[in-house]
């Protein structure tokens, strides 16, 4: 069976969600629809790249993704079609795709039905029924052509030294828990099994934790996530609000 994921600001209060839903099914009944996420902050395409790139790998190969943020077609940000990791993007040329890939796509197509790109829903005129195409297996050909590139944004990206490394806060989850962009791999490679402190806000923790209940009820932790990055958390608590931090903060791991 096909797939097709979403993940868009539109919120769920409007019609927008459903009108999109119903898009695909009148073209392509039998495609299963998953919800990836619909609360992205309007035009937030950093936080929709960290919430895809954690759930779209969990996805059968030949899933399709639609990325409904930041949508409008320009000159400068066209309607595309991604090929990457055994997956397909359908989305706009804003820049989410350099922060959502890790290395190049193997296939980049700018969709061609300029008419159709210049209406005013995209994600349901648009990336619905492209979508529908490549789940039926139509060829690329005739609704796009091969294009060169596409935009960059360049990634939040944590630095080290020998005895330090330095990154930030780049996602807050409704748990409020703080995801920063310090991975595992790096931690080993500068720490070498030291001693280190981990400094952010007002605050410092010179352990990590392997789950939430390692400490007790309203105490913080720091632990490698399901996904390997570093995690600031407060067990039972949301550490976003009650340690002070925000996106963009810095964050820095000292090792002795």
């Amino acid at each position: 069976m096909a797939i097709i994921t979403l993940t868009t600001d539109l919120g769920l209060k409007d019609y927008y969600v459903s009108a999109v839903k119903g898009a695909i099914l009148s073209n392509f009944p039998s495609v299963s629809i998953v919800d990836v996420s619909h609360q992205i902050p309007t035009y937030n395409i950093q936080d929709a790249a960290y919430i895809l790139k954690n759930a779209y790998v969990n996805f059968p190969i030949g899933t399709i993704h639609i990325i409904g943020v930041k949508a409008e077609y320009t000159n400068v940000s066209p309607h595309v079609i991604v090929y990457a990791n055994g997956h397909w993007f359908v989305g706009a040329d804003n820049g989410i795709f350099s922060l959502l890939l890790d290395e190049a796509p193997e296939k980049v197509f700018e969709i061609t039905n300029i008419e159709t790109n210049l209406l005013s829903f995209p994600t349901r005129d648009v990336f619905a029924k492209i979508a529908c195409c490549i789940a039926k297996g139509d060829a690329i050909e005739n609704f796009a052509k091969i294009k060169n590139g596409l935009n960059e944004r360049m990634p939040f990206r944590a630095a080290s030294m020998e005895d330090m490394i330095r990154g930030s806060v780049v996602y807050i989850d409704s748990y409020g828990n703080v995801m920063t962009n310090i991975n595992k791999i790096l931690f080993n490679q500068i720490g070498k099994k030291r001693a280190f402190v981990i400094e952010f806000a007002r605050y410092e923790i010179n352990k990590l934790s392997n789950s939430y209940s390692d400490v007790p009820e309203g105490e913080a932790l720091v632990l490698f996530n399901a996904t390997d990055n570093l995690e600031i958390s407060m067990n039972t608590g949301k550490a976003d609000s009650l340690l002070g931090l925000k996106l963009n903060d810095s964050i820095t791991i000292r090792f002795e």
